[in-house]
């Protein structure tokens, strides 16, 4: 069935073509959403703090760098790994990606972080456990799906080894979307606004989210 619906696809690309997200030029039967130039030409990340995954105002591919707010107080992560600015056109990829469960935007961001996942990594081992970020149940209902949790099943498509859960924790609280509030505000929203349901001492764990903007 997977062979058939592949070949499915590549003829009714063929038949139809789709057009690129971004440039609206015809795209490869392979491409999901956008074309190699468009790829490219997307705000990829090359100077971000070594931990948070934040863009430094330094210049320069360095990768050892921590920005001065994780030198001042260390995170409660190992690290965070991020593709891109959160700028056009990464920022409309995204909210079809939070509209649409099945936006062809899932399957192409998620690939190129898959392979920033592991060029990061390199040969240090793979977390053993991707947790999509839960959302409150209000939300989840009104939305009808979470799209941490689309990007984080086709992360596990793609990194082996890795497993996704999605019943170690949940969200204990509701609060007022993330994008109308000021750090602080995030921060504090967030403080007891999840419960672990099982645990899962002695793994490795990593928490997949759609946007990281202040580390909250």
């Amino acid at each position: 069935i997977n062979i058939v619906s592949a070949h499915l696809g590549r003829l009714a690309n063929l038949l139809l073509p789709s057009s690129c997200a971004t440039c609206k030029g015809r795209l490869e039967p392979e491409s999901h959403c956008l074309c190699n130039d468009c790829i490219n030409a997307l705000p990829w990340l090359t100077d971000q703090c070594q931990q948070c995954a934040l863009p430094l105002l330094t210049q320069g591919n360095r990768r050892n760098i921590t920005c001065p707010e994780c030198q001042k107080a260390t995170p409660p992560f190992r690290r965070c790994v991020a593709s891109f600015h959160y700028q056009d056109p990464i920022n409309k990829l995204i909210t079809s990606i939070k509209t649409n469960p099945h936006a062809p935007e899932l399957q192409q961001l998620s690939g190129l972080l898959a392979i920033t996942i592991a060029d990061r990594y390199g040969s240090t081992e793979l977390p053993q456990i991707i947790v999509p970020l839960p959302l409150h149940w209000r939300k989840l209902t009104r939305r009808g799906f979470n799209q941490s949790y689309s990007i984080a099943r086709s992360l596990c498509q793609k990194l082996p080894e890795t497993v996704l859960r999605n019943d170690i924790c949940y969200r204990r609280t509701y609060s007022p979307p993330q994008h109308l509030q000021g750090k602080h505000q995030r921060l504090r929203f967030m403080r007891n606004a999840f419960a672990v349901d099982k645990r899962i001492d002695g793994q490795s764990v990593a928490i997949v989210d759609d946007v990281v903007t202040t580390k909250a």
